[in-house]
């Protein structure tokens, strides 16, 4: 038997640890040092020069931020034209908007008044807008409507374009161009290339281009083509309760819901898409039908890399939480998740479970 001391006196070789656990552990400790996430220089004893400790260069979201000559006015404005919802505004002593955020659907913008002194100057003051915004919608017509209903200029009117999206152009009051897509097609880009040949513009591809993805079969036979390649599906007696719920609390987006047309309480086929990849299907019980599955016995597994915002959602909405928030025993080291029951006792398991490798 080799005597225990010896094997300690082993020379000990340096391995590197996983990128994953590398970036896990670096999350944790800029988290415990409650420091902005960046550049922060670390002395390390025995390391010359200093080392330096940089946060992921992973973006996770961009938010237009506009400048406009009436804050107040401009977030009433959008709040009739667009729908969007004010979850808060920081208002100075002289009423003046100094920052103020808006959710519209699943996107969202921020906005303030302008302060020269500052050099924060709106379209007005600078006589035009560089920067328009291009927000996705489920029906492109209607919003069109309502934005000019609203007090928008029209630009371009709702028209199919060669790039798969029905799209409109208008400016709002505030001097702002906002592009409105609702997308009609999925195709890839040699496709688009080819629609747009002989006009003055050449679709031509970048470094990024995606080379894999996209059912190509599907696309030519007018048909869907997703990475969502796996679906789950869900049996409910109250389905339009249950939809209201993964859509309005968890933040599922609703694209196709269809109820029977004798009777809007059933619905016999749904999509629910998550914003970070995946689809839900829910639908309602029917007794011996080939694909209807017990009420109640479901759990579903969905990664989110801020599972924190849904369990914001979920308790702000008196969801009975099944199992709080809590680091796994498994995957990636500080995978973090949370379970949430429904009304018919379905589980939904929230998590990063290792979304900082896709």
């Amino acid at each position: 038997m080799p005597d225990p001391l010896e094997q300690l006196r082993s020379p000990v070789e340096p391995v590197a640890p996983p990128e994953s656990f590398a970036r896990s552990l670096r999350r944790r400790l800029l988290a415990a040092l409650d420091v902005e996430a960046g550049e922060v220089p670390i002395e390390l004893p025995g390391r010359s020069p200093t080392m330096t400790v940089t946060s992921s260069v992973r973006i996770t979201a961009i938010s237009p931020y506009l400048t406009v000559h009436d804050g107040a006015a401009a977030i009433d404005f959008y709040s009739r034209a667009f729908g969007a919802i004010e979850e808060f505004r920081v208002v100075a002593d002289d009423g003046k908007i100094g920052h103020a955020e808006l959710r519209l659907g699943d996107a969202r913008i921020q906005l303030s008044d302008e302060y020269p002194e500052i050099d924060v100057r709106s379209p007005r003051t600078l006589g035009g807008a560089a920067v328009g915004l291009s927000l996705t919608v489920g029906d492109c017509d209607a919003m069109w409507t309502r934005a000019l209903a609203a007090g928008a200029e029209g630009l371009r009117p709702p028209e199919d374009q060669p790039h798969g999206n029905r799209m409109a152009v208008l400016r709002d009051p505030f001097g702002h161009r906002w592009f409105l897509l609702q997308p009609i097609e999925t195709f890839d880009l040699a496709t688009y290339a080819e629609r747009s040949s002989g006009s003055e513009f050449a679709v031509v591809a970048g470094p990024g281009a995606a080379t894999g993805g996209v059912d190509e079969e599907a696309a030519a036979r007018g048909g869907r083509a997703t990475l969502d390649a796996m679906w789950a599906a869900l049996d409910y007696l109250d389905a339009p309760a249950a939809v209201r719920f993964a859509v309005g609390v968890l933040g599922f987006e609703e694209r196709i819901v269809v109820p029977d047309p004798n009777d809007p309480s059933v619905i016999v086929h749904s999509e629910l898409h998550w914003p970070e990849g995946g689809v839900v299907q829910i639908g309602t019980h029917r007794e011996g039908h080939l694909y209807s599955r017990a009420v109640g016995a479901g759990c579903i597994y969905v990664i989110t890399r801020d599972p924190e915002a849904v369990l914001a959602r979920c308790q702000a909405a008196g969801a009975d939480i099944a199992d709080p928030m809590r680091e796994v025993d498994y995957g990636v080291p500080g995978d973090r998740g949370f379970t949430v029951r429904d009304a018919e006792g379905n589980l939904w398991c929230f998590g990063t479970y290792g979304a900082d490798r896709r």
